[in-house]
């Protein structure tokens, strides 16, 4: 059986890029889609959503 600090020895959160002004953001693993805050200035059908960039288990 694992002790309790197995949890904090991983990084499970997902790092997602802007693409169009590169601002990186981490959230949890049930986070499906995200929009950046420069996004709220184009119109509903102009904008872009973040890139998913790192997912899985990383070692901290």
């Amino acid at each position: 059986m694992r002790g309790p600090h197995e949890r904090r020895k991983y990084d499970l959160r997902r790092v997602w890029e802007c693409p169009d002004c590169h601002h990186k953001e981490r959230t949890s693993g049930v986070v499906t889609s995200l929009f950046c805050g420069c996004q709220q200035k184009c119109e509903r059908n102009d904008r872009h959503a973040m890139l998913l960039r790192e997912e899985g288990a990383r070692r901290i």
